[in-house]
């Protein structure tokens, strides 16, 4: 029995080091066997928790954001069981590191865990264990940290809907500890803090990945959705794009065309500053999203226009303004069906076909 308490933590502890490695003498093979031979019959079941009730921010270029949560852990554990009259009270309190010397004292279990996706490090607001003369152990903090989210996708940006998680696994083999929910503990609060991003549903799961022994672990994630607040896009990007795209319309019935070029050439800066505006948000990404579509659409559009109207000219110089004008009669209808048919390619490709998949 004691070997089967120490064994895992010894483990943890030379990981930790870096003495367990694939390269080491001692492979992971052998480690497992040797882990399965003293592994208890049952793994102990450890149910858990996670509720976040402020998301201080949102990096979409560093792909991470940031929480404060509450952590929950609920076990029982015999050997910690203790006679109330003995110490004059119904319960006992630790501190994370006292409670890690008196496990350690006394040869018995300690619920080591590793924040799977934190990428700074985790600040403590308060942390404690409390135990029950029945040896019922609960272990409550409250922290703030960084967290990766590599599961961010751009592609239907800015209608995108991203996956947040946050990811607790054991540092114990599987077949000494096993993570279950608590999904009346686990979730988000109703003020969050974050005003770009309105969150919708949560989830909880528990699978085995890879833990810091090499070997399986269990892990447990607390998932919630979110999409974007779409009123700062539909008021600062797609309402002055469409007013853009009117004038240019607009300036088909000048007869001028010399005008229309001046026109045609100021709104291809525009659009240039508002991919510089827009690409600012998000990282350097290997795709093109939804906006992205339409904003090069709109480039190559009114590129074309300024070509288009070069031609007229010259044929009004030409003395061929019949012809001319001919040619303009169609554009000025043509125009407004191209951006229809660009808009509702780009709709269906990037927010209907991914929403399939």
């Amino acid at each position: 029995m004691l070997i089967q308490r120490t064994l895992p933590a010894v483990v943890v502890w030379l990981s930790c080091l870096g003495y367990l490695t694939v390269g080491h003498a001692q492979s992971t093979d052998e480690l497992e066997l040797l882990l399965l031979k003293e592994a208890p019959s049952e793994p102990r079941e450890i149910r858990i928790g996670v509720k976040v009730h402020q998301i201080k921010f949102v990096n979409q270029k560093s792909e991470n954001f940031g929480v404060v949560a509450t952590l929950r852990m609920e076990w029982e554990d015999p050997a910690l069981s203790f006679s109330a009259k003995d110490i004059g009270r119904e319960f006992r309190v630790f501190g994370p590191e006292a409670f890690r010397k008196f496990t350690s004292e006394n040869s018995l279990f300690y619920p080591g865990f590793v924040i799977q996706n934190q990428q700074a490090s985790r600040f403590r607001h308060v942390a404690r264990f409390i135990v029950f003369p029945n040896g019922q152990a609960y272990f409550l903090e409250k922290f703030s940290t960084v967290l990766q989210a590599p599961d961010f996708n751009f592609v239907q940006f800015p209608f995108d809907t991203q996956k947040f998680f946050v990811n607790v696994i054991s540092t114990y083999p599987e077949n000494y500890v096993k993570f279950v929910p608590l999904p009346s503990f686990s979730g988000y609060g109703e003020h969050l803090g974050e005003e770009e991003w309105s969150f919708t549903d949560s989830w909880t799961e528990t699978t085995t990945h890879e833990g810091i022994t090499g070997l399986q672990s269990s892990r447990f994630s607390l998932g919630f959705s979110a999409s974007r607040q779409l009123d700062y896009y539909i008021l600062r990007i797609f309402t002055p794009l469409g007013i853009l795209v009117f004038v240019s319309w607009a300036a088909f019935f000048l007869e001028e065309y010399r005008r229309r070029i001046d026109i045609a050439g100021a709104n291809l800066l525009i659009f240039v500053a508002f991919n510089f505006a827009i690409s600012g948000d998000l990282p350097r990404l290997g795709y093109m999203t939804f906006l992205d579509f339409i904003l090069v659409a709109m480039f190559i559009i009114t590129g074309l226009i300024i070509v288009f109207n070069v031609v007229l000219r010259r044929l009004r110089i030409k003395d061929r303004d019949d012809l001319a004008r001919r040619i303009d009669a169609y554009a000025i209808w043509g125009y407004p069906v191209a951006y229809i048919m660009v808009i509702s390619w780009a709709v269906y490709d990037y927010l209907y076909v991914p929403s399939l998949v």
